[in-house]
């Protein structure tokens, strides 16, 4: 007989909202505790991978998702010079789409499905036995807890989980531009690229984000200031990118500076994924670099696999262990990855031009960057990929 009962989840992102909506449409009850007074997404853009469209289709919301975005035809990855050295289709995400239209379509679907969203709710801690505890010394009872609350997890860390937590030497700042009429006509005319520049120890990665947005990430080390400086320092990323300054330019002009911060990327790995009534979700548990892509994606992924584990087994404890064993080697597949990718930020110039080009001639290492990409998530099929 399947489990059923009530669930409490701290974070209404992506991972905590697919956990809600799985497990309410397998018959739990469900409330998502959001710190924030309105629902909003970190950061702004988001490469849809073929994983990501089937879980969205399992949920019913694919079209939806889908419309608020734009499709990619092509990755090119380019020097500082401007010159491509490898054009790959669909490299990286077939579809770039806005965070805030994802999560405000997965939002609507859990409200659809009888999941309560309580905003303005900080959770400060939880306890094995099931108790959740928020910032007005309030507690509430579950028989599952879900700790989707980011990479900066006071769950995880009140339950002592944490076993490595490795600081990277590099990180971003993401920002949305205006696109421009000549943008859509570039695009339309020669197909609609993402666009990921390496030069020195810095990288620019650009592409549509909407009909009428384009997302940017501007990568570098933790300790290039100019780099980091934020508003940009634009003759600094010139140097770098003598041949995008008119992208700079518009960067450095259309900016919403005060949405906008420089963040050091982290890789996160867990004793284990859950403790007694707990289950530790998303970047919380797995936090990684972005170079894949797919930190999203194994957050909705472990979630909605969560959710069938939970319908699967007889009982909590053997579901959780069920849950981990099965979505966790793939997570930490990709968190390796995404490292060894990212890593081309170190190399020489001529050793990073080999490097991109070695994913067009190696399948083998092709094929390690797109696993999860590739992956069938559970609790998907594969006619509902798109």
């Amino acid at each position: 007989m399947a489990l059923s009962g009530h669930a409490e989840i701290a974070g209404a992102g992506f991972g905590g909202l697919v956990a809600a909506i799985g497990l309410a449409d397998r018959g739990w009850s469900v409330r998502v505790h959001e710190r924030r007074q309105v629902l909003q997404a970190e950061g702004y853009g988001i490469a849809i991978q073929d994983n990501m469209t089937r879980i969205f289709a399992a949920l019913g919301i694919l079209d939806a998702i889908l419309a608020g975005g734009m499709e990619i035809d092509r990755r090119d990855s380019l020097n500082g010079k401007g010159e491509i050295l490898l054009s790959l289709q669909n490299g990286l995400g077939r579809y770039r789409i806005s965070r805030r239209h994802i999560i405000s379509l997965l939002a609507e679907r859990a409200d659809q499905t009888g999941v309560e969203i309580v905003t303005g709710s900080t959770v400060t801690g939880a306890n094995p036995d099931g108790t959740l505890e928020l910032d007005d010394h309030k507690t509430c009872r579950a028989d599952l807890i879900i700790a989707a609350d980011g990479i900066n997890s006071v769950i995880r860390e009140s339950l002592g989980l944490m076993e490595r937590q490795v600081w990277q030497k590099e990180g971003g700042v993401r920002m949305v531009i205006p696109r421009l009429p000549e943008d859509v006509a570039r695009d339309a005319r020669d197909g609609t690229a993402m666009i990921e520049a390496w030069s020195d120890k810095r990288r620019i990665l650009y592409c549509p984000n909407s009909p009428s947005e384009v997302y940017v990430i501007l990568t570098c080390m933790e300790r290039d200031l100019p780099g980091r400086a934020t508003p940009i320092d634009r003759p600094a990323w010139q140097s770098s990118f003598p041949t995008m300054a008119p992208l700079l330019e518009r960067i450095s002009r259309d900016t919403d500076w005060e949405e906008c911060r420089w963040v050091r990327f982290q890789t996160i790995r867990l004793k284990r994924w859950s403790v007694g009534r707990v289950a530790i979700l998303g970047d919380a548990a797995h936090a990684m670099p972005p170079y894949l892509g797919q930190g999203a994606g194994h957050a909705m992924m472990n979630g909605l696999g969560l959710a069938v584990a939970i319908d699967e087994a007889p009982e909590l404890a053997s579901a959780l262990d069920l849950w981990e064993r099965r979505e966790r080697p793939m997570t930490e597949h990709t968190q390796r990855w995404t490292r060894i990718y990212g890593a081309t930020i170190f190399l020489p110039e001529r050793l990073k031009s080999l490097a991109i080009n070695a994913e067009k001639h190696i399948p083998w290492l092709a094929h390690q960057y797109s696993r999860a990409a590739t992956h069938l998530p559970t609790g998907c099929d594969l006619s509902s990929a798109s």
